[in-house]
């Protein structure tokens, strides 16, 4: 009778452990690439996001080798407008929700007057929360409040690499890059 308790003992024990260990592999939700891959990823960002973009991208480096950045800074207004205008980017960092919804073709008409089509809806992640432009606060800030901005990543429906393009958006949503958020004053939005 002690036998069979201590083994129903060992078997919950066992599915507790197996469990957790199930959990702890679900939330790695990137997979680097292929270290021997090379291709190039054209990023648009915030110019906010300048100090933050170059860490995470540099500790990106360590992961795929071989993959290269071109990442243009600017207002968020200005590099919505040259996506649609159809300048060439795999990723789109956003640090206004107008911005993203005007290239989202799942938006309503209001959002998306132009009817664009410029992002891959599924791949848009609200990523972060910072320190704001306050240019473009949609109500007014009251004195002392400060406002924040949430960031949002999405791949472009252009891009010829929409693999390589989403791992560098789960990869920005990881683990692995925690401490550069806490560097930078932004904190992560996690799933």
């Amino acid at each position: 009778m002690k036998y069979k308790r201590f083994l129903a003992l060992l078997l919950a024990v066992c599915l507790v452990f197996t469990a957790a260990a199930c959990k702890k592999q679900q939330k790695l939700t990137w997979q680097p690439a292929n270290p021997n891959e090379e291709f190039v990823l054209d990023i648009f960002v915030p110019e906010e996001m300048l100090a933050f973009m170059s860490d995470m991208i540099n500790r990106y480096a360590s992961y795929a080798p071989r993959a290269s950045m071109r990442v243009t800074y600017d207002e968020g207004a200005i590099l919505a407008a040259k996506i649609e205008a159809g300048t060439p980017c795999d990723i789109y960092v956003s640090d206004d929700v107008r911005f993203m919804d005007w290239l989202d073709a799942e938006c309503s008409e209001e959002q998306n007057p132009n009817h664009n089509d410029k992002i891959v809806p599924e791949t848009r992640k609200d990523f972060a929360v910072g320190p704001g432009n306050e240019k473009y606060a949609q109500e007014e800030v009251a004195e002392g409040e400060v406002y924040t901005t949430t960031f949002t990543a999405a791949v472009c429906r252009a891009t010829g690499i929409p693999y390589e393009s989403e791992q560098f958006i789960l990869f920005m949503m990881s683990d692995e890059v925690k401490d550069i958020y806490e560097t930078y004053g932004f904190t992560r939005i996690e799933d």
